[in-house]
């Protein structure tokens, strides 16, 4: 497991942290929602939208460590979790045809966070000019 921490980027370790402790508070609330009634997709969707500011606020101070403006910033990452709010939607759409909501959020939190961090890295988030990201 040293091994692998030497290569991978330090943001991707740090997005991983912030992203496993965000999303366990989620699962929660997702949990509860579907208990109360509420459908996958719309639970999935409440879930997304009550963690995007706590993981904006994260990763950006934290994961990747940018000293950007945000004017920078904000709109990249909106844009990255716009497309992963498209593909969580589709993710947990497919995946309730085959699996109990309550696993099917479990793989959806882990595809759509692939999904999110590769738009983040692709659209620059956290980085100026030729800086990048560690």
């Amino acid at each position: 497991m040293a091994e692998a921490a030497r290569w991978l980027p330090a943001s991707l370790i740090r997005y991983g942290i912030v992203g496993l402790v965000t999303n366990a508070l989620l699962y929660g609330l997702f949990v509860v929602l579907i208990r109360l009634g509420l459908s996958a997709v719309l639970s999935a969707a409440v879930c997304y939208a009550f963690g995007l500011t706590l993981s904006y606020v994260l990763n950006r101070r934290w994961s990747f460590a940018s000293a950007a403006s945000h004017r920078h910033d904000l709109p990249r990452f909106l844009f990255a979790y716009g497309i992963g709010f498209l593909a969580t939607m589709i993710f947990i759409a497919v995946l309730t045809h085959f699996l109990a909501p309550e696993i099917a959020q479990v793989l959806n939190i882990g595809l759509t966070a692939i999904t999110i961090y590769l738009s983040l890295r692709l659209l620059r988030f956290g980085q100026t000019g030729e800086k990048h990201v560690r």
